[in-house]
């Protein structure tokens, strides 16, 4: 159960730096099924947790775009 909530938590991080790096959370919340409310909500988390200008590197922008 614990790893569920694991694999959840690095999908909501993936998508709120997403949406850091510059995609519109419209998109998001289109390629990803929810609303665009809640990816505003999981930017915020992101942001309190990492810091307000935490961004994915160029490397591992890189590596989600071959993925």
């Amino acid at each position: 159960m614990r790893q569920r909530n694991n694999a959840f938590k690095d999908v909501r991080n993936k998508v709120a730096q997403e949406a850091l790096a510059g995609i519109k959370v419209g998109v998001l919340a289109r390629k990803y099924d929810v609303s665009p409310k809640t990816i505003r909500n999981w930017v915020k988390e992101f942001q309190d947790e990492f810091g307000a200008d935490a961004l994915p590197t160029i490397d591992e922008r890189i590596n989600d775009s071959k993925r």
